[in-house]
């Protein structure tokens, strides 16, 4: 199938993963949409950045995008925190004309119970953890890193209000994917999937719960069941890697079908 088409693709990171060594998202998945015609594009918005700051950063992104394309619109693709810094974009940052589609995956619309537990350690306790991640992402190229934030943002009750503010568009394609580990043994990003079930109360991708995961046209669980950083290529076998790319690959095809991916 060509999947060359006027509309180019933008894979939209979440949080904490970003294009250096230690997690880089969308290694293998950008070089292989490449390799079958895709014009593809990996945003670079802040790894722990506010939602507010990101949607800024990524719009900015974006009209350098559609400039050097000569294209009216982009498609995005985002994983994680990612589709929430889109849609606030999207939303509230006159971007509405220049988005076809939003397709996201695993993204906590709803918010996270894991969020709002870690927020009760004391405070002393996340003082020294924010200072050194916000260190670290600076020194990595964050133009705003904090972690506190980001952590209070991506609570349910914080939310509840953004999706009563942050209103879908009419003119863009909003679909969402979810996934289920249940049934893997391993660990996510260092965290057990225990620990992600007991603070969701049910079956998550080990970060991001299935309900959470629920917008738009929801088309279900991811093939395979990929978990949280599998699913944007941070890590994985060669098999994997490439079982996750076909599927983004099959994404771009449903849009090019539904007449979104022009």
């Amino acid at each position: 199938m060509d999947y060359n088409c006027k509309y180019p693709v933008v894979l939209v990171h979440g949080m904490m993963l970003k294009d250096f060594k230690l997690y880089r998202a969308f290694r293998k998945i950008k070089d292989v949409l490449k390799d079958n015609g895709v014009h593809v594009y990996v945003s670079n918005q802040d790894g722990i950045g506010s939602i507010e700051n990101n949607a800024k950063q990524l719009k900015e992104e974006i009209n350098e995008i559609l400039k050097k394309e000569k294209a009216e619109k982009v498609n995005i693709i985002a994983h994680s925190k990612g589709g929430i810094d889109s849609r606030y974009m999207i939303s509230m940052l006159d971007m509405e004309d220049k988005v076809a589609s939003l397709t996201t995956l695993s993204t906590p619309h709803h918010g996270s119970n894991m969020s709002r537990k870690l927020l009760t350690m004391p405070k002393w306790i996340a003082s020294i953890i924010a200072f050194f991640t916000n260190t670290f992402y600076k020194i990595n190229g964050d133009e705003h890193p904090d972690i506190i934030r980001v952590g209070e943002q991506l609570t349910d009750t914080y939310m509840k209000e953004f999706n009563k503010k942050v209103i879908n568009s009419n003119k863009v394609y909003y679909q969402s994917y979810s996934s289920d580990i249940a049934h893997k043994k391993s660990f996510v990003i260092f965290l057990p999937k225990e620990f992600s079930k007991y603070c969701e109360n049910e079956s998550t991708d080990g970060i991001v719960s299935i309900s959470s995961s629920v917008w738009g046209d929801y088309k279900g669980n991811m093939d395979n069941d990929y978990d949280h950083a599998e699913m944007v290529g941070a890590y994985g076998s060669k098999k994997t890697l490439n079982e996750v790319s076909r599927f983004y690959l099959s994404i771009i095809k449903e849009l090019k079908e539904k007449g979104f991916y022009l």
